[in-house]
């Protein structure tokens, strides 16, 4: 990827207007990357920088510097760049993909298996834990880390990585972190941010999530049924997956949530065994390969009939 870190860089020297994005469904890893990309530019003295999002920035991740600059609405600005961070493809950013189209050149900077390569600049690493991990290196190039940087980038990584425990996490990833942690960004205070902001109504929508789990014969699949899909203070998804993920020997785990009349939402974490992304991509979706989703039409117990059984191809193999 030596020829696009390039090509970003000169990008970057040369370019005076530039627009951040990242998926719908902000989380740790795309906010992180967009404002660890907010804070480079303006620290090289680049004036005209906005991240636009079809998102609002949710509630537990504020505590984030310059997370309140964000914008949710924008009137017809052009832009010499538009930086689309961790993002598999331009449809990902929902109503900010018009705006994409005005940009002098997309840089599609992600390390999403599933990235269709859609920009004019595609810096994409697969194998990289997150797209936070990528901008480390950008940032230590133009030399502009400092505190709020660093809390940006590991923040990215701490979630990307479910923690630092996701099979992927490697001595790569620590000796970021090694660096990032030069900086008084204090991850008591952020895994406090994170992990402490549910209320009494947040964890009664978890024990209802918790009584509707089932495994399949051979316990290697965990799932749930949500008809009625009630977000919390904030987003559950996580949360409920950690959860699961104290069930011993199951190595997937899928949310199937009713999100409109015939279609619905699937979330798949994996342990590592299983690669989820080629099952998401089979049904249209795509992500990691022990984190990804996609959206069917169907009803839920179709969904569940037809992924269920699809995912048993793969744990069946286990016992072989």
């Amino acid at each position: 990827m030596r020829r696009e870190f390039k090509k970003v860089i000169e990008k970057i020297k040369t370019s005076r207007s530039f627009l951040i994005t990242a998926h719908m469904n902000l989380e740790g890893d795309a906010l992180g990357s967009e404002l660890a990309m907010y804070l480079l530019l303006k620290k090289l003295k680049k004036k005209n920088v906005v991240i636009y999002n079809h998102d609002p920035v949710p509630e537990s991740y504020k505590f984030l510097p310059y997370s309140r600059n964000i914008k949710t609405s924008l009137k017809g600005e052009k832009f010499d760049v538009a930086f689309v961070l961790d993002c598999s493809d331009s449809s990902r950013t929902g109503k900010v993909k018009d705006y994409l189209n005005n940009a002098g050149c997309i840089i599609n900077i992600d390390h999403h298996i599933s990235n269709t390569l859609f920009g004019d600049i595609n810096w994409v690493e697969p194998n990289r834990i997150s797209t936070c991990e990528i901008l480390y290196w950008l940032c230590d190039r133009f030399h502009v880390m400092d505190k709020n940087i660093a809390l940006c980038l590991y923040t990215g990584i701490f979630t990307d990585s479910g923690s630092f425990t996701y099979a992927n996490t490697n001595a790569n990833t620590h000796k970021i972190i090694s660096q990032l942690m030069k900086y008084p960004i204090h991850p008591n205070h952020i895994y406090e941010n994170l992990n402490s902001c549910c209320v009494l109504s947040d964890l009664k929508i978890m024990s209802k999530v918790f009584s509707l789990l089932e495994l399949d014969a051979n316990k290697k699949i965990c799932w749930a049924k949500l008809q009625h899909w009630q977000e919390g203070q904030h987003d559950l998804t996580e949360t409920v997956f950690n959860m699961m993920r104290l069930l011993k020997g199951v190595e997937v785990f899928i949310l199937f949530k009713k999100v409109d009349k015939n279609k619905v939402r699937v979330s798949f974490r994996s342990r590592g065994k299983i690669n989820v992304n080629r099952v998401a991509k089979f049904f249209g979706g795509g992500g990691h390969k022990n984190a990804s989703g996609t959206t069917t039409e169907d009803t839920l117990s179709g969904a569940e009939k037809k992924i269920i059984t699809f995912v048993k191809r793969y744990t069946d193999r286990l016992k072989k």
